[in-house]
């Protein structure tokens, strides 16, 4: 039984470290790229990163890339040690405050309704689970009673129910374009685990800044010493033709205060910095509807998850004011560019738990 228990131990480390040591490629690799797209960023010189930062982390053990806080401190004009460099979040921060090996099972969204159920979700119209059909109540269906009911929808959205961050393979039908063969095209293609929603009817407030897409509230919360506490929390909005609020698909996400307005500039994805969004609304003039409600929904969601310690949720705002879990990441990214460090005040102790304290 030890042998198994130890197996089984070995088996579960080898997949976090795959899977974290893929996640620090990629960051590394986005890093230069990124460096090269600001000149060099804020590019003190080596005495001042010497002095400041490596001399913070050298208790450590730890000899951070200047890179990493030339691309964070491009608008502070001073290097803060506090930052994090993303590689040693996904390699170091994540694995020690997550149990990823339990990531995939808990981000399941055909899973939400009954992990949360003390929060609004958008309305279910079918769920796969397993390559079994489900009903928005649950109960298992035929193929053809699923596909009849994506075609008595006016409006509706299909997403991959695990593991689809950033959009991807999203589809999106509009009454005229749901035809039979085109639900069985989107059956056959995803063949299990998707689930299909109607289009949540968002704030107008929000809907202003953007109609075609549903902006969403994302916050990050972390579990430190029995309290939760937000770390921190942006708007992202779509821009264009867009119907999606990623920044990838060339949206934007503006850091948001504590009393719930928008700071005066967000970042995009090319590091551009701007002070208002395509449409013209200037971003200090926006304030998010019931965002006190979206924090509080998010602390409630987080005391359910002890296996998790820091997590980013990303809840639409309905037309009524309530918060509505859209998905939530147990590898959440960090928003150190436009937002700081990612644990603040409580850069220290954590840092300390995690290097000195083991």
């Amino acid at each position: 039984m030890k042998r198994k228990k130890l197996r089984k131990e070995m088996l579960d480390d080898f997949y976090v470290f795959c899977y974290t040591e893929s996640k620090h490629l990629k960051t590394q690799k986005y890093a230069k790229k990124r460096i090269k797209m600001i000149n060099g960023g804020y590019n003190g010189s080596h005495q001042e990163f010497d002095s400041v930062v490596k001399a913070y982390w050298s208790k450590y053990g730890v000899h951070p890339k200047k890179y990493w806080y030339d691309i964070y401190c491009q608008s502070d004009g001073h290097y803060d040690p506090r930052y994090i460099p993303d590689t040693m979040w996904v390699s170091k921060i994540l694995p020690y405050y997550n149990s990823l090996i339990f990531r995939k099972a808990y981000t399941d969204k055909n899973f939400l309704d009954r992990l949360f159920p003390m929060v609004a979700h958008p309305e279910t119209v079918i769920k796969n689970m397993g390559g079994y059909f489900m009903d928005g109540s649950d109960n298992i269906i035929s193929r053809e009673a699923a596909r009849d009911l994506c075609l008595k929808e006016d409006r509706i959205i299909f997403k991959p129910a695990i593991f689809s961050g950033g959009g991807g393979s999203i589809q999106f039908f509009e009454a005229g374009e749901m035809e039979p063969d085109t639900i069985d095209r989107y059956f056959d293609t995803y063949r299990t685990n998707f689930i299909a929603q109607r289009i949540v009817k968002q704030h107008p407030d929000l809907a202003r800044i953007h109609a075609n897409s549903l902006n969403t509230v994302r916050v990050m919360t972390f579990r430190y010493k029995g309290e939760i506490h937000v770390l921190s929390a942006q708007l992202r909005m779509g821009s264009g033709d867009a119907k999606l609020d990623n920044v990838t698909a060339g949206g934007c996400a503006c850091p948001i205060k504590t009393d719930g307005w928008l700071q005066e500039k967000s970042v995009t994805r090319k590091s551009e910095w701007s002070d208002h969004h395509p449409s013209g609304l200037l971003f200090k003039d926006i304030c998010v509807p019931s965002y006190e409600k979206v924090v509080e929904a998010a602390k409630k969601c987080h005391r359910t998850l002890p296996y998790f310690n820091l997590i980013g949720w990303d809840f639409a705002i309905r037309e009524d004011g309530a918060p509505v879990l859209i998905e939530y990441n147990l590898m959440p990214d960090q928003n150190q560019v436009a937002g700081g460090p990612s644990f603040g005040d409580l850069t220290d102790e954590v840092l300390d738990e995690i290097f000195l304290k083991k």
